[in-house]
């Protein structure tokens, strides 16, 4: 955590600079407990991007299981609060680490579209079951954040707003039983809050 807020202090208003990151509705981020932050996916550095625009929690995201067997990338990215997933395995190692940080306290990222969707209008593309069952099994609130830029695309200096809705708590998420049908139900609703904030007009500053 010491490393993590370090580095952040050293590179977060740089990289706010160099993808001209502009966060919006900050405040509604909760200051303490278990946050499951969910952003639309457009680019491989939404995470960056995530990451640096909220300051106040480090967020933890799944990252390649492949980087890890990196040396010198290992200590670092795990520093940063990163775990590994083996995408396309059903990962249920990963899944559990999810909920343990969750119930913990942490705040983790996670895409509901399970994939980038470049240059795509988010309201055009699809959504996994994922955030729907996490959601269900870490009983936290959900912050659903919506990536907006031109053309759905990012690249260097291209202003980029960031915007942060107001979190969505288990009662509201419609969960009985929490099977699967619940779980993309409440994925679907996940996402349709995103899309919200993608329809919101936003403050240019």
């Amino acid at each position: 955590m010491k490393l993590y807020k370090f580095l952040y202090k050293l590179l977060a208003p740089l990289l706010r600079f160099i993808f001209n990151v502009h966060p919006h509705g900050l405040e509604n981020i909760p200051e303490e407990g278990g946050l499951l932050i969910c952003p639309n996916h457009i680019s491989a550095v939404d995470v960056i991007i995530v990451a640096s625009a909220v300051k106040s929690r480090q967020i933890c995201f799944m990252a390649k299981a492949e980087l890890f067997k990196i040396p010198l990338l290992r200590g670092l990215i795990k520093a940063l609060g990163a775990y590994p997933i083996r995408r396309g395995e059903g990962d249920v190692g990963a899944i559990k680490k999810t909920i343990t940080l969750l119930k913990e306290g942490k705040t983790v990222g996670m895409f509901p579209q399970g994939t980038r969707f470049k240059g795509v209008d988010p309201h055009n593309s699809t959504v996994k079951h994922g955030a729907g069952m996490i959601a269900h099994r870490g009983a936290v609130p959900v912050l659903p954040v919506a990536i907006i830029t031109k053309g759905y695309k990012v690249s260097l200096f291209k202003r980029v707003d960031v915007v942060f809705g107001k979190p969505i708590f288990p009662d509201e998420l419609g969960f009985e039983s929490g099977n699967r049908v619940e779980q993309i139900a409440a994925s679907e609703k996940i996402f349709a809050e995103i899309l919200k904030l993608h329809e919101e007009e936003i403050p240019k500053k």
